[in-house]
């Protein structure tokens, strides 16, 4: 009999729900794309029912294995995501950037692998190097070399924004994992002047610009975030109606993928925009609670860790629609479409109903 007022069933239905929105929206945004590009008007509709089907399967496995499987496993994990990462350099470029690693069938995204691999890497090594992380060398340091060198070819690829959210995420599990505050402002204080830097060079330079002052090229560099905020602004309180964007008719670039979240403001309006953001802030809300009632500190980690970087990777992807952050290129988790990120997302999902699971049976 279904516990309505399990934590479980609050998760699994907010990701359910979130995922059928993703379906919705990737027709809806999407299928005028897909004809222009001579397929049919459900062809992004079905590719991404497919990836949610493998992606529920995916949070189905991850609910059966149990998390110390993981750390039992974080050489191969680790060193795995590695060889992939460096793998997608041998790969053909795509939209001017090596992220894919492109099979027969899909094509899949390392850095998405890379997400879990980060927190549960620092998961166990947190637990396992409690006692020395007061000690900056043998404690603090190895740590964000490791996490340091998957976000470096990330960086590399380029994906800056994924690179911004494994990090943000990273130093979130490093401090509630024991790492000491004038360690972490050390690496921030290093770190900072090169991210600050890299704003300024390449593409980054261009969308920095556009970000401050898109209406000064609103029909160059501009043009994505001011059509965007277009999307938001007409949408109004009850929006135009599903199936009625008028910026998805090839106004808005990646309608239906990094900024699906315009479409939905435009065709439902302030409260269906509301109630998407709001539904992804109680899932946090809620996963979050549920993990810091885990006795046991690496299972506490991994689940704030996933918690985190669902809900980092949702604010980046909606500050970016709205204007707020610069274009990132990071898709909004469960809605946007895209096989690899949905399916790591529901994973996620998995992860969190078994560690979940885990604490009751502990307690």
């Amino acid at each position: 009999m279904i516990n309505y007022r399990d934590p479980r069933f609050h998760l699994f239905f907010i990701a359910f729900v979130l995922s059928l929105t993703g379906l919705l929206f990737s027709y809806s945004a999407g299928s005028l794309q897909a004809m222009r590009l001579g397929r049919s008007d459900t062809y992004f509709l079905m590719k991404q029912l497919l990836s949610c089907v493998l992606g529920f399967i995916c949070m189905f496995a991850a609910y059966k294995i149990p998390l110390e499987f993981y750390r039992k496993k974080i050489v191969f994990l680790f060193f795995g995501t590695l060889i992939l990462l460096i793998a997608v350099f041998f790969q053909r470029e795509a939209n001017g950037a090596h992220r894919w690693i492109m099979l027969p069938v899909f094509s899949f995204q390392p850095s998405e692998l890379a997400k879990f691999t980060v927190v549960v890497y620092l998961a166990h090594y947190l637990d396992k190097k409690y006692d020395k992380m007061a000690d900056f060398t043998r404690g603090f340091l190895p740590a964000t070399i490791m996490v340091g060198t998957l976000a470096a070819l990330i960086m590399l690829e380029p994906d800056f924004g994924t690179t911004v959210l494994i990090t943000s995420v990273a130093f979130t599990v490093l401090i509630i994992g024991g790492a000491k505050g004038r360690h972490v402002m050390g690496i921030l204080g290093f770190l900072l002047p090169l991210f600050i830097a890299s704003l300024f060079l390449g593409y980054r330079r261009g969308r920095l610009l556009m970000f401050l002052d898109p209406w000064a090229d609103r029909l160059g560099s501009g043009y994505q975030l001011v059509q965007s905020l277009s999307a938001v602004g007409s949408g109004g309180v009850y929006g135009k109606g599903i199936g009625n964007s008028t910026q998805k008719l090839f106004f808005l670039p990646e309608a239906h993928t990094d900024f699906v979240y315009a479409i939905i403001s435009e065709e439902t309006g302030i409260l269906g925009a509301m109630a998407v953001a709001l539904a992804i802030t109680l899932f946090f809300r809620i996963a979050v609670k549920a993990a810091l009632k885990q006795r046991d500190r690496y299972k506490k980690l991994v689940l704030i860790g996933v918690s985190c970087m669902l809900f980092y990777q949702s604010v980046i992807n909606i500050g970016v629609v709205l204007g707020i952050l610069p274009t990132k290129g990071i898709t909004l988790p469960f809605i946007s479409y895209g096989g690899s990120a949905l399916m790591i997302a529901l994973f996620f999902v998995g992860i969190l109903l078994r560690g979940i699971e885990e604490s009751e049976e502990s307690g």
